[in-house]
C-alpha cells in the first residue's frame, strides 16, 4: 500500500537523520524569481542550488539560488552540475533490472553466484533482490571501523576496501527487515561489472545517459569538474568548504553527479516507460519494496492523491531530490548545496508541486 507523501516525508527523514538548517540571511535568486510564497520559503531554509519544474515536456520554473556565505567561491547557476548522492542509487537499479530484463541476471540468484569472489558467511542467503531493496541485512557504511575518519577513507583501495567490506557481519536476517546500506549498491555496481559485458561506469553511458542524451551527468572520480561548492557549518558558526574524499568508495551507490536538466530528462524518460520494461517498473515501483525510490501518494489542490515516485542523496554537504509525477507528467528537481535538510528539501518539492500541479487534471 502506498503511504502518504507526508509519512514518506517523515520515514525518510528518520531514515537518513535529516534536520533543518537555522535560518541564515536571505537568499539572493538569479533566473526567473519564484512565487512569493516559495521565495520567502527558500529564505526561511537560507537554500541554496537549482530548482527546475517540468510538465508534460515544458520547463515551468528553471532557477538558481545562492545563500553562500564565501563570497569568492563562484556562485551556482542553472547549468551548475552537483553531486546528487544517493540518486544514484535509482540509476544503478535501473542497469540490474536491464540486466534481469536480458536474462543475464534473475532477482532470486544468490551473492554467492552473482560474486563468488565475495566471501562472506551470509553469500547464499543474500539475493539480488535483497540488495536492490535494501533488505540484505548488510551493513551501512557507518557501521565501518573508523568509517568518520577522513584518512582511513582516504586509505582504502579497492581491494582493502573490499575486504573491510566482508569482514562486516548482518544486522538481520536477510528479507526479513529493511536497512538502508550502501555496501548493497556498492556491491551491486560490481554484480554489473561481472554479469553486464562492460564495466558499471560504461554500461551506464550506453545504457542510460548517452541514449537520453545525459551529457553534463557521470561519475565524480572520473570526469566532474566544476561543481557546486559544498558549504559546511564550521564551529565558528560560518561555513567551510569540504571536499569529497575518495569518492570511487561511493561507486554504484553514491558517486554520481549532474544537473537539473539531465534530471529533469531522465525524469521524463522514466515517466514515458523509456527506461524500464512492463515488468521492471512493477519492481521498480513496488510499493511493498521499492527499488532505489519511495512510492508515495500526494494531495493536490484538494482533489483525490495522486501517485508521487520520488528519491533523494545526501553527500558531505550536498542533498538531492527529485519528485516525480506521473499522472501529471511532472517533474520536480531540487539540487541543494548547503544542507538545508531532507525535510526542508521535501516541503520545498511538496510547495512546487501544489503550486504547479494543484489544479484537477
Amino acid at each position: 500500500m502506498k503511504t502518504s507523501f507526508m509519512a514518506a516525508l517523515v520515514a525518510c527523514c528518520l531514515a537518513f537523520g535529516c534536520s533543518a538548517e537555522q535560518r541564515g540571511p536571505t537568499a539572493t535568486v538569479s533566473a526567473s524569481e519564484p512565487a512569493t510564497e516559495l521565495t520567502g520559503l527558500l529564505n526561511d531554509f537560507n537554500f541554496s542550488g537549482s530548482i527546475l519544474v517540468g510538465k508534460k515536456g515544458n520547463i515551468i520554473l528553471r532557477q538558481a539560488v545562492n545563500a553562500s556565505r564565501i563570497e569568492e567561491v563562484e556562485a551556482v547557476t542553472p547549468e551548475t552540475p552537483y553531486p546528487i548522492a544517493s540518486m544514484t542509487k535509482s540509476f544503478t537499479a535501473s542497469l540490474v533490472l536491464k540486466l534481469v530484463d536480458d536474462g543475464k541476471l534473475n532477482l532470486d540468484q544468490s551473492l554467492k553466484e552473482l560474486l563468488p569472489d565475495f566471501n562472506v558467511p551470509y553469500a547464499r542467503d543474500v539475493t539480488l533482490r535483497h540488495l536492490l531493496q535494501n533488505r540484505s541485512g548488510i551493513p551501512h557504511y557507518v557501521d565501518i571501523p573508523g568509517w568518520f575518519d577522513t584518512e582511513v577513507k582516504r586509505s582504502f583501495t579497492d581491494e582493502s576496501f573490499l575486504d573491510t567490506l566482508q569482514a562486516l557481519d548482518l544486522k538481520f536476517q536477510p528479507g526479513s527487515d529493511y536497512l538502508y546500506s550502501n555496501v548493497n549498491y556498492y556491491l551491486l555496481a560490481r554484480i554489473i561489472d561481472r554479469h553486464a559485458g562492460a564495466r558499471y561506469e560504461d554500461y551506464l553511458r550506453s545504457q542510460i545517459l548517452d541514449p537520453l542524451g545525459l551529457a553534463h551527468t557521470g561519475q565524480i572520480y572520473q570526469d566532474a569538474s566544476e561543481l557546486a561548492a559544498n558549504y559546511l557549518r564550521s564551529e565558528d558558526g560560518g561555513y567551510e568548504i569540504i571536499p569529497i574524499t575518495n569518492p570511487a568508495l561511493f561507486r554504484g551507490t553514491a558517486s554520481m553527479y549532474s544537473t537539473i536538466d539531465d534530471l529533469f530528462a531522465w525524469g521524463q524518460a522514466i515517466i514515458a516507460g523509456e527506461v524500464f520494461s512492463e515488468a521492471g517498473e512493477k519492481e521498480a515501483f513496488n510499493p511493498e519494496g521499492p527499488m532505489a525510490w519511495t512510492v508515495a501518494s500526494m494531495p493536490l489542490g484538494g482533489a483525490e492523491p495522486v501517485e508521487a515516485i520520488f528519491y533523494n542523496g545526501r553527500l558531505i554537504g550536498y542533498l538531492s531530490l527529485i519528485l516525480l509525477l506521473p499522472e501529471q507528467e511532472g517533474v520536480i528537481v531540487v539540487l541543494n548545496n548547503n544542507m538545508v535538510g531532507y525535510e526542508n528539501m521535501l516541503n520545498i518539492a511538496s510547495m512546487l508541486a501544489e503550486q504547479h500541479f494543484g489544479d484537477p487534471i
